[in-house]
């Protein structure tokens, strides 16, 4: 018997658009709409895409020890952070892999994990565990993931697609800051983030209001081209930037460091967080794995999993890799020994049995995104 698949509050809406529904970390979510990846790629990075992204997992954490114990939890440090601020961080295990990397926004009241679908359930169980053993002053966590929705609207004209909706000065909400208001008469949570490298916004909100919401972000969007847009092209926009993504660049057996991800990882904090001295221990040695990003030649493509060589040699694998729509090359991200991630070095990639020809490139691979 077949698992039954979650969806959103905005699953009919995905229907009526026809979109191509998949599973995705259990739940039902829309690859792509009618007019491809291709076209709502395109339109992320010269207009603006909708997404819907509320498979994921938000927790709240409160109490008077909110914040030393969320930044137990963390490697990145949310207690310099001033309410209306948010952070991307990993949550490491005892050992130093990632458990998963998280936005976490600072409240007044409370902190907002932002985690991933398909770890939602872990790390809920892992700050239940860390919680038992905790000795601060008192906290108190909350499960919001079914109460709230979440989507995220990205693009170079996302500010002034929603501008008419909200009373709030959105130009005056930075980039990783937040601002609660009214957005099209929804009380919502809103932050300059994304995970495209263009300018846009994440926005939280009541589960009851997603479908009028939804509809009147694309309405408002209607006249500069707004468009829905799926899985599909968030990958492509993600990786065309470098952005790890959880299950490729990130595991329990990948540590941040590894990761490319040294600078959420404040190792001089004095406050200890979870795996502190393993990461100290492995800045001071260096870390035997590096993630680096490369480009192929000719138009194959190297998808996750593939070898990599210098020589003859295996020296790591990919971990993403896609056919670039914004700069029409190959590129990818590859999980490699240390010695060999040098930028501008040559390496190959093994296509099904054949070698192609690669080149370590700086990143991100794309560097004309409109993010602040």
């Amino acid at each position: 018997m077949g698992t039954t698949l979650r969806k959103t509050p905005l699953h009919a809406e995905h229907v009526a658009r026809k979109g191509k529904l998949v599973e995705f970390g259990g739940w039902e979510m829309p690859l792509q709409y009618g007019e491809g990846i291709l076209a709502e790629h395109e339109a992320v990075r010269e207009r603006a895409g909708l997404f819907d992204v509320s498979h994921m997992g938000r927790f709240e954490i409160s109490g008077p020890g909110r914040l030393e114990f969320s930044n137990h939890l963390i490697t990145n440090n949310v207690v310099k952070l001033d309410p209306g601020r948010l952070l991307y961080t990993p949550i490491c295990n005892e050992s130093g892999g990632v458990l998963d990397d998280v936005t976490v926004y600072r409240r007044d009241e409370s902190v907002l994990f932002v985690v991933n679908a398909s770890n939602r359930a872990r790390i809920w169980e892992w700050i239940e565990r860390q919680a038992q053993a905790w000795d601060g002053e008192d906290v108190r966590f909350v499960d919001r993931s079914d109460e709230w929705a979440q989507v995220a609207l990205q693009g170079p004209k996302a500010q002034t697609m929603i501008a008419s909706g909200t009373d709030s000065d959105l130009e005056g909400v930075g980039y990783y800051h937040f601002a609660e208001t009214q957005v099209f008469g929804v009380s919502t949570l809103i932050s300059r983030n994304g995970y495209t490298g263009e300018d846009g916004f994440e926005l939280y909100f009541p589960a009851a209001d997603a479908v009028r919401l939804w509809n009147a972000i694309l309405d408002a969007g209607q006249a500069e081209g707004i468009s829905p847009a799926g899985l599909g092209c968030r990958d492509t926009l993600r990786l065309e930037m470098a952005y790890c993504l959880y299950g490729n660049e990130l595991s329990p057996e990948i540590s941040p460091l590894e990761a490319g991800l040294g600078w959420t990882v404040k190792l001089k904090r004095k406050e200890p967080f979870i795996a502190q001295d393993i990461l100290k221990q492995e800045k001071s040695e260096g870390s035997k794995r590096k993630l680096i990003g490369f480009q192929m030649e000719g138009r194959r493509i190297a998808r996750t999993g593939y070898p990599i060589l210098v020589g003859d040699e295996t020296v790591g694998e990919v971990t993403s890799g896609c056919f670039s729509p914004s700069l029409q090359v190959g590129i990818g991200l590859g999980l490699v020994r240390g010695d060999v991630a040098e930028v501008g070095s040559e390496v190959s990639v093994d296509v099904r049995g054949k070698t192609q020809t690669a080149t370590v490139v700086e990143r991100p691979f794309y560097k004309d995104g409109s993010h602040r």
